[in-house]
């Protein structure tokens, strides 16, 4: 049987009963660690498994199955992610992935989802126990194909990002409700960045009037206050004005 043939609910049965303990490429491969050289004795199989044996919600046990990958890294020591992939074949903005001990994350644990995008994790912490917590919880929007409102924030930040020059691609990362930040390519420094979608929930730190409206959400970075972005264009003025204004003035 395949491994993408697995529901992560059975997968939990086959661990408890000891099915994968065989040393085996059989076994290995219907455990989905077959990418492994001896996963029977990696530390971090035994701790990935311990994410996969953490799911509860109903919708992901179902619908899931799970495949561990190990990563080498150019620099650093190997480190391992757990992806979770849906049974159905398609993703449909469903896939996730958790990461243990990446050199390229921030913290011990990861979660990267297809709904928040590849380039940062959706969420991250210090002890599996909040990432099987975190798991659970999307369970249920996961499965109504539910997105969060930071999906809609981080991506006005990024269109934000590259109004200000920032190139495509740029990481911006999670800091809590509403908060987001990305270290600039321009100077290296971080910018720290504020997203909501009504007013009405933005921060005391928030600035209003220094705030731009971006795909309907409200974006303030104090770090850019003063500084217009490139090609700046009031934001009262029409292009069009613009455009025929720097013409008389040539």
């Amino acid at each position: 049987m395949k491994p993408e043939g697995i529901s992560v609910r059975r997968w939990q049965k086959m661990f408890r009963a000891g099915i994968f303990e065989k040393d085996d490429w059989t076994a290995q491969e219907l455990a989905g660690w077959g990418d492994f050289g001896d996963p029977l004795n990696s530390k971090i199989v035994q701790n990935l498994a311990k994410v996969v044996m953490g799911i509860s919600d109903s919708f992901i046990l179902d619908n899931y199955c799970v495949l561990f990958k190990e990563n080498c890294p150019a620099i650093g020591p190997l480190y391992g992610d757990v992806r979770f992939h849906p049974l159905s074949g398609e993703s449909g903005g469903k896939y996730f992935l958790a990461t243990l001990d990446s050199p390229h994350e921030r913290t011990k644990w990861s979660l990267t989802t297809e709904r928040f995008g590849y380039g940062t994790p959706e969420f991250e912490c210090k002890d599996v126990q909040e990432l099987i917590q975190y798991i659970n919880q999307i369970g249920p929007e996961l499965e109504q194909g539910f997105q969060p409102p930071f999906v809609a924030e981080k991506r006005a930040v990024e269109i934000y990002a590259k109004i200000y020059g920032e190139p495509s691609g740029i990481h911006v990362y999670r800091e809590g409700d509403h908060r987001y930040s990305y270290t600039s390519f321009l100077d290296e420094k971080q910018r720290n960045v504020i997203a909501v979608a009504s007013l009405e929930d933005a921060p005391a730190d928030f600035v209003a009037e220094h705030a731009e409206e971006i795909t309907g959400i409200h974006v303030y970075c104090p770090e850019n206050t003063g500084n217009p972005p490139p090609d700046f264009i009031p934001r009262h003025e029409s292009p069009a004005k613009h455009s025929k204004r720097k013409e008389v003035e040539r």
